[in-house]
């Protein structure tokens, strides 16, 4: 997908590219499950309806991943043969962009049963700034 046509419109523009946007359809599939991320699904079948003026591609199951790389692969077409298309996409992505990266990249921190810890242990995402232990 690399290289598809290029940026997004403002205010995207910048840190948002087409090929970015299409990335964010397969996190859609995966976030699914949740209430923010059955939204994004939604939404994102419901901008392919209204841009393309056909209904959904196919029944989409997000959680098959071969119905999901086909959607990836017609939106893809789609966003190279249409501009309007690709801006609506952008869009989406836009909007859901948040939620989708934090779905996307939870932690699961772990001691395993037959850990032996001597010591304070820290599990976090994201640490900013120092850790004082007294």
């Amino acid at each position: 997908m690399s290289g598809l046509v290029g940026r997004c419109p403002a205010p995207y523009r910048g840190w948002m590219d087409v090929d970015a946007a299409l990335a964010l359809v397969t996190a859609a599939a995966g976030g699914a499950a949740t209430a923010a991320g059955q939204r994004a699904w939604e939404g994102l079948l419901s901008l392919w309806r209204r841009t393309t003026g056909r209904p959904e591609p196919q029944p989409v199951d997000p959680g098959d991943g071969g119905s999901v790389r086909w959607l990836v692969d017609r939106m893809t077409q789609q966003a190279r043969s249409d501009p309007e298309f690709a801006s609506a996409l952008c869009r989406w992505a836009g909007e859901h962009h948040a939620v989708l990266t934090v779905e996307q990249s939870a932690v699961h921190n772990t001691v395993a049963p037959d850990a032996t810890v001597n010591g304070p242990v820290i599990q976090a995402r994201d640490i900013h700034g120092d850790i004082h232990f007294r």
